[in-house]
């Protein structure tokens, strides 16, 4: 073999090495980023299930508060109905 075709083959030995590197290096970022895209949906459902459970657990806080204080309902303008009518009367 001439030196001008060892040249060639080693050239066409270093690029498809290139190539077959390139390819390994491109599937182990993608399974990462596909890991990582999946863990993070996983992770938004679990946040969305903690939040609608803390609201949850806030309304009925709240209405427990409402009952235990009396239960006065607000007409609206900040005043509750009990107070208005005490007022009302005088």
């Amino acid at each position: 073999m001439t030196p001008k075709h060892s040249q060639l083959a080693v050239s066409v030995y270093i690029l498809a090495l290139r190539k077959q590197i390139e390819e390994e290096v491109k599937s182990r970022y993608l399974e990462r980023i596909e890991y990582l895209v999946n863990a993070n949906n996983e992770l938004m459902q679990e946040l969305e299930i903690c939040e609608s459970e803390i609201i949850t657990v806030s309304k009925e806080s709240a209405d427990e508060l409402l009952h235990e204080e009396g239960g006065g309902v607000h007409d609206g303008n900040g005043i509750e109905e009990e107070d208005r009518d005490a007022f009302a009367a005088g």
